[in-house]
């Protein structure tokens, strides 16, 4: 699901999504993959508590109609698919939801990369303390530097 969400760098304005899809065999499928990109893209934007709009649920809505949930005799839910690789992310995305590690996944604040939350208390931020964490930090340095001159 995350190759799918940084399939665009947003920051060098590159897309890869047309590489993404042919590797899949979804050439024909570059507008949905699309819509769906930017709706999921959305949604893990939420989980930084930036508001949601209403076409991105619609979205997500829609492609959720092409799975199905399964319980199993000990009550557990899957999500299942027989669907293309983009059913599978949403499969995916769904599942995340079920089992509660969707809020862990999260958009930089800085580069807008999505980035699965390691820390213990959910707290990150950036997707890599070598990247953005590190330029942030720089940017704040040289702020209070120049402040105390």
């Amino acid at each position: 699901m995350q190759l799918l969400l940084n399939s665009q760098d947003l920051e060098n304005e590159v897309d890869w999504l047309p590489d993404w899809l042919a590797e899949r065999g979804l050439v024909r499928a570059e507008r949905r993959a699309r819509a769906l990109r930017g709706a999921l893209r959305a949604l893990v934007r939420a989980n930084n508590g930036v508001p949601l709009d209403d076409e991105a649920v619609a979205t997500v809505n829609a492609a959720a109609r092409r799975v199905s949930l399964q319980v199993d005799s000990t009550g557990s839910v899957t999500v299942a698919t027989d669907g293309d690789a983009l059913d599978r992310v949403v499969a995916i995305a769904l599942g995340a939801m079920l089992d509660g590690s969707w809020g862990r996944l999260k958009a930089c604040r800085n580069c807008r990369w999505s980035f699965y939350d390691k820390s213990p208390n959910r707290s990150g931020t950036w997707c890599s303390m070598q990247l953005c964490g590190n330029r942030k930090k720089t940017r704040a340095y040289r702020k209070r530097r120049s402040a105390a001159r």
